[in-house]
This record gives C-alpha cells, structure tokens and sequence, in this order.
C-alpha cells in the first residue's frame, strides 16, 4: 500500500477540511466542541503545527478518524 506523510501545512489543513466536509461539521460547531474560540480554531486549521498534540487528537476523536488519516495520504 502507498501512503505519503502530509508535511506541508496546506496538506494537512486540505486533510481537516476533506474531513470536516465528511462529517460535515463547521468550523463554528468544531470550535465549541474542541472548546476554542471561532477566531483560534480558524488559526489552527490556517497554521496547523500550532495545535497541541492533545487537540489533535481531540480534533481526530471529533472527526472520527484516527490520527493516520488525517496526517497521512494513501
């Protein structure tokens, strides 16, 4: 199986989006169940290295996914 490690920010803030859409949740609903103001979740996806391993991992939990598929490609 081919996969690719997402390294660039705009690969992985394409994999939140992708799974937002997926699970369609919006960015205002992901805000409150992440508890986090709209303007830092905003930035978060906008710059996703600033997320806490913790909100990753929450952020996985609220999407349903593991942590593989949103950082990694297949």
């Amino acid at each position: 199986m081919k996969y690719k490690v997402l390294n660039t920010s705009q690969d992985i803030r394409e994999s939140i989006y992708r799974l937002m859409i997926r699970n369609k949740i919006k960015k205002v609903e992901l805000a409150s169940k992440m508890e986090l103001s709209y303007p830092s979740i905003l930035n978060k996806i906008d710059n996703p290295g600033t997320f806490k391993v913790s909100e990753l991992l929450e952020l996985c939990n609220i999407l349903n996914v593991d942590i593989n598929e949103l950082l990694i490609k297949y």
